[in-house]
């Protein structure tokens, strides 16, 4: 049972007040790895600077809680899992899914879903470039406060502040390995492992940095940006 395997990690890391760290292996997400150091997601998350919680990459070093290596218990039938499950997937050598954004992966195939609606409502007015810094995504103008709903059912993965420039952040994971990321919120309306549907209100709209009602909208896949408008209607 998970709570049988928490017990001893649990007494390891209260035993130690220092600072340690964690290199991620294929298959970690950064749930599990929290979790096994008795940690959550957000707190993990703002430790180490992680703004958007589907960017930790192979051979990423994370700082934690705790200077005692824990036991990894992956190989056990009772692996720890959780619906807020950010999968990495297994990559080359030299290879960095936190900052590669090829453009040729936009024009590859994507997981066919039905069921999308657009986030919120308002004027696309930055356009989507994986090749620029802060454009894996989208830009939506609006009003403080309005609504901003997800944009297909899932599960929330992420829901609290976030620590690259994006303010308030809710991820929310689909079918597929689909992910969509909605950044710049005023408000947060759910939390971490809450099921919602298509169109549900999952925060409202607040400001950039530059004082403008924005909302930041991103969909990736295995990790990977894509054109929110290959799936959405914007």
């Amino acid at each position: 049972m998970r709570t049988t395997l928490l017990i001893p990690i649990v007494l390891i890391i209260a035993a130690c007040s220092s600072s340690g760290t964690y290199t991620v292996r294929p298959g970690d997400s950064l749930s599990n790895i929290a979790s096994r150091h008795n940690m959550s997601v957000a707190d993990l998350s703002r430790m180490n600077n992680i703004s958007n919680p589907n960017h930790i990459r192979v051979g990423q070093t994370l700082k934690t809680r705790g200077g005692t290596k824990v036991k990894d218990t992956r190989g056990s039938s009772s692996n720890y899992s959780s619906s807020n499950n950010y999968k990495v997937p297994p990559v080359n050598k030299n290879t960095d899914h936190s900052v590669q954004a090829s453009s040729t992966y936009t024009n590859q195939p994507i997981p066919k879903m039905g069921g999308w609606h657009k986030p919120t409502q308002g004027k696309v007015v930055r356009s989507f470039n994986p090749n620029l810094p802060g454009h894996k995504g989208v830009q939506i103008s609006g009003s403080l406060n309005q609504p901003v709903n997800s944009a297909n059912n899932g599960v929330v993965v992420y829901a609290g502040q976030g620590s690259g420039g994006f303010g308030q952040l809710v991820m929310v994971k689909h079918s597929n390995n689909v992910y969509t990321a909605y950044g710049y919120l005023s408000s947060v309306a759910v939390r971490e492992g809450q099921k919602v549907s298509s169109g549900q209100k999952i925060g409202t709209m607040g400001a950039s940095p530059e004082g403008k009602s924005i909302l930041h909208f991103e969909v990736r896949v295995n990790g990977n940006p894509i054109n929110p408008s290959r799936y959405v209607n914007l």
